[in-house]
Order: structure tokens, then C-alpha cells, then sequence
């Protein structure tokens, strides 16, 4: 017997019973394909990730030990703009006019902690 009518229809009523409330949906859920293609985005976020880190130790590495060596810097730093610039698309960051490339500050760190210890 359904208990939507009756004395105790009103103590079982839920929001889907009232007119004009559409039902709740199920969760989305991934397909396969979906699934597939978020793990892939996952694995190349995780690579960027690690490219952009390397660099970055690279570039520190240089900075603290060779400042001299103006060439292998810039190098570095644009390969580290490139890996961060990547990195943000892939996360879906927009790549904002006015914020400074990686390498500049990483320049700026190096140098106000160089001095620090001298």
C-alpha cells in the first residue's frame, strides 16, 4: 500500500513530492572515455610539474653557485618560464599580463640570499 495518500501521506512527503520541484538527479558519474582522459590530464599535470621543478633546482643550483655565468641562467630561465607557462594551462590558470616570470623572482631570491650569507 503506497503511504502518499492516506492520514499519514503528510509525515512521508519529501521534496519530490511537492509540484513543481523536479526529481534530484543521480551523481554524475565518469564514462570510461571521461575517465581515461582525466587520469591522462593527471599524468601530464604530474610531468609538467616535475619538468618545472628540475628546472627551478637547476636554476637555483646555477644562481647560488655560478651567478657569473649570465648565459646559462638566461637559458634555464627560459626553459623554466616555458615549464611554468605550461603547467598553468594545463591546470587552467589564465596567464595573467602583469605577473612576473618565474626565472626574474627565482633571480631576485638567489641574490637577496647570496647576500644574506656573504
Amino acid at each position: 500500500m503506497s503511504k502518499r495518500s492516506g492520514p499519514h501521506a503528510r509525515a512521508h512527503a519529501n521534496d519530490d513530492d511537492r509540484p513543481g520541484r523536479a526529481p534530484d538527479k543521480k551523481p554524475a558519474r565518469y564514462s570510461r572515455a571521461e575517465y581515461a582522459k582525466v587520469l591522462a590530464l593527471q599524468d601530464e599535470v604530474a610531468r609538467a610539474d616535475a619538468d618545472y621543478q628540475r628546472l627551478r633546482n637547476a636554476y637555483l643550483d646555477m644562481a647560488q653557485n655560478e651567478p657569473t655565468h649570465e648565459v646559462g641562467l638566461a637559458m634555464i630561465g627560459a626553459d623554466m618560464d616555458r615549464a611554468h607557462a605550461r603547467l598553468q594551462a594545463l591546470i587552467g590558470l589564465p596567464r595573467l599580463p602583469f605577473t612576473h616570470e618565474p626565472s626574474a623572482v627565482m633571480r631576485r631570491e638567489a641574490q637577496r640570499l647570496g647576500d644574506e650569507k656573504h
